[in-house]
């Protein structure tokens, strides 16, 4: 909304204690939490009452494959293109259920709240690796962060929010969710549409 400052949400879903959530400021500025489920990282979010929600990253597959081990195409991509293993970027069939359903609940439980806000999915240990070489340093002077997150899921959490800063601000384009298998649901037609997966490189 005019006049109120924007923030980027990130989460990336786990199980009781693993659930990390990041909200990111206009600066740069964040903040991050651990909690147990979707509902509490949507708690969380929620006290940001004076704030404008611009977008949302996930850390987890946001729609889903019936073909073989429930592999996507976005999936196959990311491996090929920055030469990740299968246990890097896992297809769908060989992920903890926590991510699955976490993900997908915490976007519906966002949007029951702020409809229409714009979704990504994102990956963060990849493009950890793919845009820094690893290196938090490297990243976080890249997307002006002005601190890294004390755990593994708030970083992931964070990186997930830097995904929906620069998707929705039109500086990633390239939505991996766009081609897809055959066996593949439509993200912009099925029962958590419109969602995206955007990539700051073709």
């Amino acid at each position: 909304m005019k006049g109120r400052p924007s923030i980027w949400v990130g989460a990336d879903p786990g199980g009781k204690g693993k659930f990390g959530v990041a909200i990111l400021n206009d600066d740069g500025q964040s903040q991050t939490a651990l909690v147990s489920c979707a509902d509490e990282a949507v708690a969380v979010v929620a006290q940001r009452t004076e704030a404008n929600l611009a977008g949302v990253g996930v850390d987890a597959p946001l729609w889903w494959s019936s073909g073989m081990s429930g592999d996507r195409h976005a999936d196959q991509w990311l491996r090929k293109r920055y030469r990740l293993s299968g246990g890097e970027v896992q297809a769908g069939n060989s992920l903890r259920g926590a991510a699955l359903t976490q993900g997908a609940m915490f976007v519906q439980r966002m949007r029951e709240l702020h409809a229409g806000v714009p979704v990504t999915e994102s990956h963060p240990k990849a493009l950890l690796k793919a845009m820094a070489k690893g290196s938090w340093k490297r990243f976080s002077g890249q997307h002006r962060l002005a601190a890294k997150p004390p755990t593994e899921h708030t970083r992931d959490a964070l990186i997930a929010a830097v995904s929906a800063r620069e998707s929705f601000m039109c500086r990633w384009t390239h939505d991996l969710s766009a081609t897809r298998l055959p066996g593949e649901q439509d993200p912009m037609a099925y029962w958590l549409a419109p969602v995206h997966y955007y990539w700051p490189e073709s």
